[in-house]
């Protein structure tokens, strides 16, 4: 199970809707909102 780093949402990476790169490290997203949030600045989030 992963985090989704902008909603904090608790899900399975393989139920990911999307997932960013970023510093080395894979992102899982529940939605593609949460997605595009992180990729407008990723800094907020991590």
């Amino acid at each position: 199970m992963v985090t989704d780093p902008v909603c904090n949402m608790t899900i399975d990476p393989n139920d990911a809707v999307d997932t960013a790169d970023h510093d080395g490290t894979t992102y899982y997203f529940c939605s593609q909102d949460c997605a595009d949030s992180f990729r407008e600045d990723p800094e907020d989030y991590v």
